[in-house]
């Protein structure tokens, strides 16, 4: 039996702000930090600093999946009931106190970091994102594609906005080490299309695994507009446009792969995304698309840990 603690767990999808926190701390620790340490290169976000910025993202991601669920109530009851926590677990106006409660405290999280870098354009990230994402809830995840859209650039503005937020001392590695410089911006812009490619990859499935459940719901998702095999065209279209991008990194970028990378590429990326392509075919039932969505899942943790492989040392 779930109690509340674990229900709130569940509500802010604890798992995925693991890998949101994840994410920023190897674009941080693993590449720009010790490449700004072999010059001297003072870091905008000092580590005690950086905590803040990520648990200031977290706050923005987990408010964003609590006003989520509590405008997609009634779809998940049709679509998912199982996993709907809110009317069971936590009540409906206990959701918008903590929404509210984490949009405050994180707006005053970043002002203090703002002013503590001397930074103040990162206090128009929190406000921004947390409109977005409110905004996806409200209506844009009802409108074909666009949902999508923008729920991926979000999905990308994660790692890019540690970059953003470090872009000074980027600009003086690139003084002291040009090819040093070009080699993690490559990565980072990889990465970057990666991580919005392959969500919005991920974004599809899901959709058409909740068709049924978005169309009595009048959701104009692609799916439901455009028709199944629209959606699954589009989708498969993309995952041949991920597997490209994952083969043009290692033909093209090949000095930044050993043969542990390499062979970690072909089992952990394009062996999966390849037979996800071949599951999407095949499926017909939303079990079908619900395997699928979980091989993409796994395949964009895949990615990121693939930063690893690229760490700075």
């Amino acid at each position: 039996m779930m109690n509340v603690f674990y229900a709130f767990l569940r509500l802010i999808r604890l798992p995925n702000l693991f890998i949101v926190g994840l994410t920023q701390y190897l674009i941080y620790g693993a590449l720009l930090q010790p490449a700004f340490e072999q010059y001297g290169i003072g870091l905008t976000l000092p580590p005690q600093t950086f905590w803040l910025f990520v648990l200031d993202t977290l706050l923005i991601t987990s408010a964003g999946y609590i006003i989520n669920d509590v405008i997609d109530f009634r779809i998940d009851l049709q679509n998912r009931p199982e996993k709907v926590v809110l009317g069971r677990y936590i009540r409906k106006q206990t959701a918008y106190w903590l929404y509210f409660s984490t949009i405050l405290l994180g707006f005053f999280l970043a002002f203090y970091l703002a002013l503590s870098v001397q930074n103040m354009p990162l206090v128009a990230i929190y406000p921004a994102g947390a409109g977005l994402l409110f905004w996806y809830s409200f209506q844009l995840k009802r409108m074909p594609l666009w949902g999508n859209l923008l729920v991926s650039l979000f999905c990308a503005g994660v790692p890019g906005v540690v970059w953003f937020a470090e872009r000074e001392g980027f600009a003086e590695l690139a003084a002291f080490d040009p090819k040093l410089a070009a080699q993690l911006a490559v990565i980072m812009v990889w990465y970057l299309v990666f991580a919005f490619g392959s969500n919005l990859y991920r974004e599809l499935i899901k959709d058409m695994e909740d068709v049924e459940g978005d169309r009595s719901a009048q959701c104009r998702t692609v799916p439901v507009l455009w028709g199944m095999n629209t959606a699954k065209g589009l989708a498969a279209a993309i995952g041949v446009g991920l597997l490209a991008l994952i083969v043009a990194m290692v033909v093209h970028q090949g000095e930044l792969f050993t043969l542990l990378s390499h062979l970690y590429v072909t089992v952990a990326l394009i062996a999966p995304l390849g037979l996800s392509l071949f599951w999407l075919f095949r499926a017909k039932v939303p079990s079908d698309y619900h395997r699928v969505s979980t091989m993409a899942k796994l395949i964009m943790l895949s990615g990121l840990i693939l930063l690893l492989f690229f760490a700075v040392t």
